[in-house]
């Protein structure tokens, strides 16, 4: 009889987890709460359901590694390289200002400075597991301290490797780290590299011909493993290796396939990972030790939270956007696990130390959703306590805006906000950008723009801006929790003003026109209608029906989420001056038979029931042609008429049934 008492622990941890995950959704929580909360109860020191821990751990360790590859999948090299500079920078002051005050503050309790060193060195790190997973679930990756937190967790992640490298040397046995290490390891990196440059590629090409999706699921699994193995064995986490190729993947044609097939696995997985941070909280340890245990992550949380906006500020970001950052960060990561039982065992850390830090590390991930979903709240309190006017514009720049009138106010220097900004010069209307990112004003200050650097989000910054004189607001930013706050400030501010707002996903915009937008335009019916219209123009479809049929669904979408005393702006309204009558855009045919006759001669209006109210000839549009135009080679024909004196008129220009 086979032994299943594994089976019995699995089910009783997922079964846990299921229903815990579920009562803290109810509570407005994130399910990792519930999981860490599972964890405390099945682990050693709760209630000991499961008794095989270190199984736990393994499964864990597998969802740590498809979190990274997931990771390496949305943020391609390119991506990467565009956050250099907030990686480096703020990753590094970030870092290096965490690990100095760790160890200070070890070393004033009288450790030892290998202790000071080993301790400053994991507690410096932030859990890019917990972080990602709630940037991900809020959707705020693209947010301004969505970028700013994952250039510091990348930063942490490619640290660890020195991390690992240097701990040896801390410890007893310093010969334990010799020129063959280091020389291992690069033939394994670059192994890899060569790999997923001139194989990788041409690999999956022949999987996806066999038409297999299970043998295309194996080949992912196997990469993503076979990668992280690889890098543990050059003497690297596995978390690294998993990220490394994610990255390898991330320009590749079938990534989106990838991410969708491994993302059911990286969740069932991060799961458990979660589970068992739960399950290293020694509730006898917590209950002797809890004073110790309450300062230290007290302490740390502070000295995590001030590091990170500190490296926020470094990159020229707002104060409010600065200390979300350093909020978001304050919890120690998965990473630390692996550093602080390296250094026990390299006798860096005395046991009662190691216990204690543990617990510390784990609490503090507990309340890290907790923190999370007050982090905006509490940055907007303390910047409004702390903020002052922004004066980095000069002078000259609150000259600038203080003669606009009637003007747009664009919130972001995306790509998107060029495209209005270009089309509001076009038609001489006077606008101004607002931005967060230090870089990108500097960019718009060299191209000649007008721009603030700030926070659309704070009054202050939309009167700086002159909200109070200005026509319209253009919400381009990709944060909803800051377009829900900019809506209502500058709605208060300036109650006659158009706002119009983008946003990602159709199911935001019932929350953004409650908040007081008039308009909302999600992301999602543009790229539908521009997949439409360039599948039409391949189909040679007619342009004027195309036109017609395009702002129907615009006009059903914006019918539905539209306030009532708003009036339709329907472009077919425009287009049609008959009842029932379209404009169609008619070609001449090449082999038309009617090629320098008159439109009087072919008595087209008599024949047809259409009229022509327009001919377009060589990129120039004639409106009303008169009885005496001639029809050339090239031309377009402008129909007015309702479907049936179309489509005769389409068959005269042909000179047979169509």
């Amino acid at each position: 009889m086979p032994d299943l008492s594994v089976l019995r622990e699995i089910f009783t941890l997922l079964a846990l987890a299921l229903a815990n995950a579920w009562l803290f959704s109810r509570l407005k929580q994130s399910p990792i709460v519930g999981y860490l909360v599972t964890g405390l109860l099945v682990g050693p020191y709760g209630f000991h359901l499961v008794k095989g821990v270190h199984e736990v751990e393994i499964v864990a360790e597998v969802g740590v590694i498809l979190l990274l590859f997931t990771i390496g999948l949305e943020f391609s090299v390119s991506r990467i390289l565009r956050l250099k500079e907030v990686l480096l920078k703020a990753g590094t002051v970030q870092l290096a200002a965490t690990a100095v005050a760790v160890g200070l503050g070890t070393a004033l309790l009288g450790e030892g400075w290998r202790s000071a060193a080993g301790l400053g060195m994991a507690m410096a790190l932030s859990s890019t597991a917990i972080v990602l997973k709630l940037l991900l679930e809020r959707g705020e990756i693209d947010s301004a301290h969505g970028r700013i937190a994952l250039g510091i967790l990348l930063f942490q992640d490619l640290c660890v490797i020195v991390f690992l490298v240097a701990l040896p040397l801390l410890g007893s046995r310093p010969q334990s780290f010799s020129f063959w290490t280091v020389l291992h390891a690069a033939l394994i990196m670059g192994t890899l590299y060569l790999f997923a440059r001139h194989l990788l590629t041409p690999l999956l090409r022949g999987i996806l011909r066999t038409r297999s999706p299970e043998l295309f699921r194996l080949t992912i699994l196997a990469l993503v493993l076979g990668t992280a193995w690889a890098t543990f064995e050059a003497g690297l986490s596995l978390a690294l290796g998993a990220f490394l190729a994610g990255l390898a993947l991330a320009e590749s044609d079938s990534s989106h396939q990838v991410l969708s097939d491994i993302i059911p696995f990286r969740d069932v997985f991060l799961a458990v990972f979660f589970i068992s941070v739960g399950m290293l909280v020694d509730i006898r340890l917590l209950l002797a030790n809890w004073g110790q245990v309450l300062i230290g992550l007290l302490l740390l949380g502070l000295a995590k939270t001030v590091a990170g906006t500190l490296g926020a500020l470094v990159c020229r970001y707002p104060l409010r956007t600065a200390l979300i950052t350093g909020l978001i960060t304050f919890q120690v990561g998965e990473f630390s696990f692996i550093l602080l039982k390296q250094a026990q065992m390299l006798d860096v850390l005395p046991q009662a130390t190691y216990q204690l830090a543990l617990s510390i590390v784990a609490l503090s991930m507990m309340f890290t959703p907790l923190v999370f979903g007050r982090a905006e709240a509490i940055a907007t309190t303390v910047s409004g306590w702390l903020g002052r006017p922004d004066r980095r514009n000069g002078e000259g720049e609150r000259e600038r805006t203080g003669n606009l009138e009637g003007h747009v106010i664009i919130a972001s220097y995306g790509l998107s906000a060029r495209n209005v900004a270009r089309v509001l010069r076009e038609f001489c209307i006077p606008y101004i950008h607002i931005e967060v990112n230090g870089d990108a004003v500097r960019r718009a200050r060299m191209a000649g723009e007008i721009i603030m650097h700030g926070d659309a989000s704070a009054p202050a910054v939309l009167e700086g801006a002159g909200i109070h004189r200005a026509r319209a607001l253009v919400l381009a930013i990709n944060d909803p929790a800051a377009q829900a706050r900019a809506i209502p400030a500058a709605r208060e501010l300036n109650p006659r003003l158009y706002i119009l707002a983008r946003t990602r996903y159709v199911a935001e915009i019932d929350d953004l026109l409650k908040a007081g937008a008039d308009e909302v335009l999600p992301d999602e019916l543009g790229a539908g209608l521009e997949l439409a219209t360039f599948l039409m123009q391949h189909c040679r479809a007619n342009e004027g029906r195309l036109l017609k049929m395009l702002d129907e669904i615009r006009d059903e979408h914006h019918l539905r989420y539209r306030k009532p005393e708003t009036q339709s702006g329907k472009l077919s309204s425009y287009l049609s001056v008959i009842g029932g009558g379209e404009i169609e855009l008619q070609a001449v045919p090449q082999d038309s038979p009617h090629f320098g006759r008159t439109l009087a001669q072919l008595d087209f209006r008599a024949a047809t029931g259409a009229s022509v109210v327009g001919i377009i000839r060589h990129g120039r549009i004639t409106y009303n042609p008169g009885p005496g135009t001639h029809l050339n080679h090239g031309d377009t024909l402008m129909l007015l008429g309702d479907e049936e004196s179309i489509h005769k008129a389409r068959e005269l220009l042909h000179g047979h049934p169509v």
